[in-house]
């Protein structure tokens, strides 16, 4: 007989005002990633919030434990040891306030919606997994598996919480990241992160628009809301197109500084966002400027991407019948004597990343440049058969009642990558916008509510 979860969804009604009070502080604590020090591999604010979400699972009589501070765990005990993993980051990427209707790490509730940096990627979705696992043990749900909800501080970076967590302890028996979308994510396109560099003499030229510095973007996986580039004046000038949008243009002496603005967004959807780094490429191609090693490098960064999208001008663009590339060049730094542009990547379910390695190489070499720092994640795609995918679907589809959406590909990369029998589910339902990584990230407030339902129906197959 299946099991009734009208006691769980009542229980999670009324805690909910207790679920919202344990996540406001959780979102005021700045968890960006910082300089190593002695317990903190990734800083001291990324410290902080893991030992908050310790203290608040340990507080609701789960089992905790802090993994060398890459990574913690808290057990809600079932009848065996095997595991069900639930795993969530509390590591956010950075923040403009500028950008922002109310600070990022001010926590505001209105219109329905909690308004903060991480609300949606991931603290929002952390507290509400462990709000399902605690609605289903408080009223009386039939457990075999033990639950094992993990806090991960480097989900942004690089993943390696989870690598070192993995040199000690096995993983789950399976698990699902509640760090994509709903229904369920059956696949994740691959990923590929390197840089295009350039060296070149600093006196090279006489132009009286000499370059100092062009700099955009300070993490890999966000789309540049912002570039500037800082020139030194030596005599008379001429800038062609400053009336393009989003452009502006400022002398302060014998200083000229021009800059470019666009919208963020997560670099595995560009096309959601306007990429300021491209933007201001394109003006600068137009420029007349020394060193002229940089201006070649500027040009040729311009024409690579001018589709700033889909990898077309670059020459890498690639789709099948379940994906499309999609690349973004997201941390740009120029200086007198050499360049660098990173880029991000998502390829398509059909490759490997050698692929692309292989014709990056012969891109950088046919236009003078160096590829350095290729990182390839092979893609992940969950077979249609797989009793994981189908637990997660069925927890979705018996609360929304929506039969019709069907599993998705996305291009955001989880932690699903880095555990076998893992996939990402939820908290964004179909339909609604995409707004981690950028300004004024949100969650509504009942569709998180909403989500903690499915969450708790979604563990309950699991570990049944």
């Amino acid at each position: 007989m299946d099991f009734n979860f009208a006691a769980v969804d009542r229980w999670l009604e009324d805690a909910y005002p207790q679920m919202e009070r344990d996540l406001l502080p959780l979102l005021a604590l700045p968890s960006l990633k910082e300089a190593a020090e002695p317990g903190a591999p990734f800083g001291r604010p990324l410290a902080e919030a893991l030992d908050y979400c310790l203290e608040l699972a340990r507080g609701f009589g789960l089992e905790a434990v802090n993994v060398d501070g890459y990574l913690g765990f808290a057990d809600l005990l079932g009848q065996e040891k095997e595991q069900v993993g639930i795993l969530s980051h509390v590591d956010v990427v950075p923040a403009n306030p500028a950008d922002w209707q109310s600070g990022p790490f001010d926590p505001e509730i209105r219109d329905g919606r909690i308004y903060a940096r991480g609300t949606s990627d991931d603290k929002g979705p952390l507290v509400a997994s462990l709000y399902a696992g605690l609605a289903l043990a408080r009223t009386g749900a039939p457990l075999k598996k033990t639950l094992r909800f993990m806090f991960g501080c480097d989900e942004e970076a690089g993943m390696s919480c989870v690598d070192h967590y993995l040199q000690h302890h096995q993983p789950p028996f399976c698990s699902f990241s509640p760090d994509g979308s709903f229904p369920v994510v059956q696949g994740e396109k691959g990923l590929g992160k390197f840089a295009l560099t350039a060296k070149w003499p600093a006196d090279e030229g006489a132009e009286p628009l000499k370059l100092v510095s062009v700099a955009s973007g300070s993490v890999i996986n966000v789309v540049p809301d912002t570039a500037q580039a800082v020139f030194s004046v030596t005599g008379p000038i001429s800038v062609e197109g400053a009336e393009i949008s989003g452009l502006k243009i400022e002398q302060a002496g014998k200083i000229l500084r021009m800059s470019a603005t666009g919208t963020a967004t997560h670099a595995s959807t560009p096309e959601e966002g306007e990429n300021a780094l491209v933007k201001l490429l394109q003006f600068l191609s137009r420029q007349q400027f020394s060193p002229r090693g940089a201006k070649r490098y500027i040009d040729t960064l311009a024409k690579l991407f001018q589709d700033q999208c889909y990898g077309e001008s670059l020459g890498i663009a690639e789709e099948d019948a379940l994906s499309k590339l999609t690349l973004a060049p997201t941390i740009l730094h120029i200086d007198e004597k050499e360049g660098s542009v990173k880029c991000d990547m998502r390829f398509i379910l059909t490759r490997k990343a050698d692929h692309f390695y292989q014709k990056l190489q012969g891109i950088a070499q046919h236009n003078r440049l160096t590829l350095e720092d290729w990182q390839g994640t092979e893609p992940l795609y969950a077979d249609e058969h797989s009793e994981l995918l189908a637990g997660l679907l069925q927890a979705y589809r018996a609360f929304s009642g929506d039969n019709e959406t069907a599993p998705i590909i996305m291009g955001g990369g989880t932690y699903a990558k880095k555990l076998p029998n893992c996939l990402a589910f939820g908290p964004a339902f179909p339909g609604t916008s995409h707004v981690a990584h950028q300004a004024d990230e949100y969650i509504d407030r009942q569709e998180w509510l909403d989500s903690a339902k499915i969450y708790a129906r979604a563990i309950y197959n699991l570990a049944k």
